[in-house]
């Protein structure tokens, strides 16, 4: 049962002691008075690891994990909308289909599983509308392509999928090679995938059946230059360019029209660390503007400025959390970055409130994304160089999870979502946001009212 509490804010539990090689984390203001998420919601109908969160509109998401069932949420007051449950193993992949423009239907789940399976649900209904079984290995990455028509699934082979759940088409991978854990839709109905430290190209091509009807067929384009360990991220910059972070540092942007190099950000030559315990991983990559490539590497993040021929790092913290970071993301349009971390803390960064200055006012929402978080212009942005990089401010601190925060998800001013290897989900609630609701909510009561009991 999902219980509402006061997150109080406290001081920072005490850290285990840092080894005298490590540089300390940042630690938080006592009192916190910059985190607006200071309330939060318990869900608790998890049994395992909750890995995944997939948000489907301004009111609802899913949760799933390690306990083979995914949870659709309403993230206002934490409701179970529905359980769906039918994988016999960890589900490790969701995607949302929208409905076609001329159909009354809801939203469509896809949640790919160990089991072998890709499962269709109705998000509204909470009912299994299909099952399809033709993937024949585990299921490790789900992705869209044209517009929502089609979807693959990726995990020992590759297969591609109509809307409607048909398998158009299959491509069978040598067994010798590493499954595919990541992957991303580029321009040209391609597909870049990454197995182990391989980058990998197929191209999803139209073609006539021997029967003369339309079909598809996967063709393998070209294998890229390796990373030297495995890759953790793949992110899409722009049509004309995609970016792959590895264990050993590195963050190399590729070109999406002749799939070459284009630019290597943050190598590192001593990449295993002590216990080859890759320090340097980069763990989550993310980017706005089509320019600002955020990154998270170890403990801390760095943010690079990727427009051709102006490559630089902008914004360096390499002490953010205790332990790496799981992932990290922007908040409230900008006004927030959001990192979460294998230490169980997630953690809210960006520029002190000026006196005065209303987080939600609507000049600062009239910004970039990027003017948003520095608080700085365009032109102020341009003249950043490695001499004078940008470290945001520890804004607030958010502690519930017992262990490893896996992933997040930002609702805007209705706050935020975040699972763990504890198996809670927890929606973190503007506070203000709050009170404001509860104040129209007893005014309603008060003149509703027809006289005292």
């Amino acid at each position: 049962m999902s219980v509402l509490q006061r997150f109080f804010n406290l001081s920072p539990k005490e850290k285990e002691k840092v080894p005298e090689t490590q540089v300390a984390a940042t630690s938080v203001e006592a009192g916190q008075p910059h985190n607006p998420y200071s309330e939060l919601l318990l869900l608790q109908h998890h049994t395992d690891i909750v890995r995944l969160l997939l948000k489907i509109d301004d009111r609802r998401f899913v949760s799933a994990g390690d306990d083979n069932k995914a949870i659709i949420w309403e993230v206002q007051y934490g409701r179970k909308l529905a359980t769906l449950v039918g994988h016999s193993h960890p589900i490790t992949s969701l995607l949302l289909l929208e409905p076609r423009v001329d159909s009354v239907d809801d939203y469509f789940l896809l949640t790919g599983s160990s089991d072998k399976q890709i499962k269709v649900w109705d998000v509204e209904s909470g009912q299994c509308k299909l099952t399809l079984t033709q993937h024949a290995s585990s299921v490790r990455c789900l992705v869209s392509m044209m517009d929502g028509e089609l979807f693959c699934s990726g995990g020992e082979h590759i297969c591609v999928w109509n809307q409607s759940g048909v398998l158009l088409n299959s491509y069978t991978r040598k067994p010798q090679e590493e499954d595919i854990c990541l992957m991303i839709a580029i321009k040209n109905y391609r597909l870049v995938t990454a197995a182990d430290k391989d980058l990998v190209v197929y191209s999803v091509i139209s073609m006539v059946t021997k029967e003369g009807k339309d079909g598809k067929e996967i063709i393998k384009v070209r294998r890229l230059p390796s990373h030297r360990e495995a890759i953790h991220s793949l992110v899409l910059i722009s049509d004309s360019c995609f970016g792959s972070g590895s264990i050993d540092g590195t963050i190399i942007l590729w070109t999406a029209h002749n799939l070459l190099p284009a630019k290597q950000f943050n190598t590192v030559s001593e990449y295993h660390g002590a216990s080859r315990g890759f320090p340097y991983s980069v763990q989550s990559l993310f980017c706005v503007q089509e320019r600002y490539l955020f990154a998270a590497i170890g403990s801390g993040f760095c943010v690079f400025d990727v427009s051709p021929g102006k490559e630089r790092l902008l914004v360096k913290k390499l002490e953010a959390h205790y332990s790496k970071i799981s992932l990290l993301g922007f908040a409230c349009e900008g006004v927030y970055l959001v990192t979460c971390s294998e230490d169980g803390s997630i953690r809210i960064w960006g520029r002190p409130p000026l006196d005065g200055d209303d987080a939600l006012d609507k000049e600062l929402l009239a910004l970039s994304p990027m003017e948003r978080f520095t608080g700085m212009s365009d032109g102020e942005l341009l003249q950043i160089n490695e001499d004078n990089v940008w470290c945001p401010s520890l804004l607030g601190e958010c502690l519930g999870h017992a262990s490893t925060v896996q992933s997040f998800l930002d609702f805007d001013h209705e706050g935020l979502v975040s699972c763990g290897a504890d198996g809670l989900v927890i929606v973190w609630k503007n506070a203000e946001m709050q009170k404001v609701r509860r104040n129209q909510t007893v005014q309603e009561i008060l003149l509703n009212c027809d006289g005292i009991v």
